[in-house]
């Protein structure tokens, strides 16, 4: 849960640019969004559910300032709410817990390397995933404090298809690189 510091320096952000009489509402609305975005996304995998943390009060107090500029109606001034304070999921809780059985010292590589796997890019995890958390070059499992290196079989870096990509290790890399040609760009 956010720190009750926290929320009120994000609350006295959010009142200076709402009090602020040098902007006009669409002004505001712009300069409240990425702050409120932000503040959400930071604490997105924290319980928002309290009544503190749903904004609503800075949302009805920018709400009713908006509405007295002359040339705001109240249909265009909720809009501006709406984009001022966007709606930012949240999942409590959203870490994996590591099994009750499992330890990195059991000697179970494959449960390891699977759950490292999600640190990785999109490319190098799948093709760890295609690839049985293995090395696409010595068949040997990744342990958890080996880096993992995507290596482009055609030598072209531009190509990321899927078929062009070998999760490797480090070493194995550097060997598949040593072994090439002079000619060939890899």
């Amino acid at each position: 849960m956010p720190s009750t510091e926290n929320f009120q320096k994000f609350r006295d952000k959010i009142k200076a640019i709402i009090n602020s009489s040098n902007y006009g509402a669409e002004v505001k609305a712009k300069k409240l969004a990425p702050i409120v975005r932000g503040w959400r996304n930071y604490h997105s995998s924290c319980d928002m559910s309290d009544s503190r943390d749903t904004l609503w009060f800075p949302n009805n107090t920018a709400l009713r300032k908006f509405r007295k500029e002359k040339k705001v109606s109240r249909y265009r001034a909720t809009e501006l709410c709406q984009k001022a304070f966007p709606k930012v999921g949240y999942k409590q809780n959203q870490h994996v817990n590591v099994k009750g059985t499992k330890s990195p010292y059991d000697g179970d590589l494959v449960y390891w390397s699977y759950r490292n796997s999600r640190l990785y890019s999109d490319a190098t995890s799948d093709a760890l995933k295609r690839q049985n958390h293995s090395c696409g070059h010595c068949g040997l499992k990744f342990l958890e404090d080996q880096s993992v290196h995507l290596h482009h079989m055609d030598g072209n870096h531009d190509n990321w298809k899927k078929k062009n990509l070998l999760a490797v290790h480090q070493s194995c890399h550097q060997q598949l690189h040593w072994s090439t040609p002079k000619g060939e760009n890899t």
